[in-house]
């Protein structure tokens, strides 16, 4: 079965991320950007970018159709500690977190790798040309973090996964919040504000193989275009801003696509990511900070009750969790702070199994 929402989520996204003319680098939900465009770069080098964005365009639109034709699971969990549970039913609010912030290093910096690994060993036999490109394209990577905010949430289809037990519910003490999928995802979805963001909803595949497939695309691609202006007498100006284009286009079609991959070292927690995008250029309205050792972790907050109240459907107890005291835990949360109704059971695998 399609998911439609899905759909329509991944249209926005695509849209959002159509060039614009603008001297920076910039994921922009305004009016759409994540591209330079120059004037005083001859029309036939413009529309060699042009053709490269339009090819790489496509290959993410086949991601977004793989992803449609995947039905979402009925209910997502969110693995927490006992805190976490009690914030999560007292405010009504879910976190979501810098992506450059989570505890795993399978983010957006490492899906970049794949491109630049690819880039500079094609490069390394090459022209002078490609190498400078190779190399400056290498330090596009630091400035990630400057393109855009990307803030995550993070569930799973999986409500009883030993390893997540572990590395995010108090080692087997915490909980697992579950929620209707759709019904979660319809309303974060309806939350965004297109003056200031995006929030889309899709689940992440674990295939390294594959998208460093994507990216090698990409760079057989672009290559030819590097080398292009040889021979034609441009002036330094115009090379170096014709560069700088190439550059900023592939660097806008590699974070896209490495958006929706993480290594398949941690395929086990099936992750269906809430992802929300904000401009470069604007703080993120709301954003907050929560101490980690020797850091500040930045974050936004999700409303879930005030526009799905009854989108929460089960919490499950840990394996590690004294069994009598979690329950009543559980139940004077959701007396104390949730209205509705919500299905608490035990995890199923052996006590104090982690």
């Amino acid at each position: 079965m399609t998911n439609s929402l899905a759909i329509e989520h991944y249209k926005f996204t695509v849209a959002l991320v159509a060039p614009r003319r603008n001297r920076r680098l910039i994921l922009s939900t305004a009016d759409g950007a994540l591209m330079t465009e120059s004037d005083i770069l001859p029309a036939n080098l413009r529309a060699e970018v042009g053709k490269f964005d339009a090819a790489a365009d496509e290959i993410i639109q086949s991601i977004g159709r793989a992803l449609n034709a995947r039905e979402p699971p009925p209910i997502i969990y969110h693995y927490t500690n006992d805190a976490g549970l009690r914030g999560i039913l007292e405010s009504g609010k879910l976190w979501l977190t810098d992506i450059f912030d989570l505890n795993d290093p399978s983010e957006l910096s490492h899906g970049f790798s794949h491109a630049v690994s690819i880039l500079s060993n094609k490069a390394a036999d090459g022209h002078r040309l490609t190498k400078v490109f190779a190399q400056a394209f290498e330090k596009f990577r630091g400035e990630l973090q400057v393109s855009a905010h990307f803030f995550v949430g993070s569930f799973s289809s999986d409500k009883d996964d030993l390893g997540q037990w572990r590395a995010y519910a108090d080692n087997g003490r915490g909980y697992t919040v579950g929620f209707d999928t759709k019904v979660l995802e319809t309303a974060f979805v309806g939350a965004g504000d297109i003056s200031h963001c995006s929030n889309n909803t899709f689940p992440v595949t674990y295939d390294d193989a594959h998208l460093g497939s994507i990216h090698h695309q990409f760079v057989e691609m672009i290559f030819p275009l590097i080398t292009l202006p040889n021979g034609r007498q441009l002036s330094q100006e115009v090379m170096t801003e014709y560069l700088t284009e190439l550059r900023v286009v592939l660097a806008k079609q590699v974070a896209r696509s490495a958006l929706f991959y993480k290594h398949e070292a941690y395929s086990n927690e099936k992750e269906y990511r809430f992802l929300q995008l904000h401009r470069a250029d604007v703080p993120p309205p709301g954003m907050k900070f929560r101490a980690r050792r020797y850091s500040l972790v930045k974050y936004t907050e999700f409303d879930w009750r005030s526009v799905a109240p009854d989108a929460l459907k089960r919490i499950v107890i840990g394996p590690s969790a004294d069994r009598q005291r979690a329950v009543q835990f559980a139940r004077d949360c959701l007396r104390s702070y949730h209205a509705g109704e919500a299905e608490i059971t035990l995890s199923k695998i052996p006590y104090r199994a982690v």
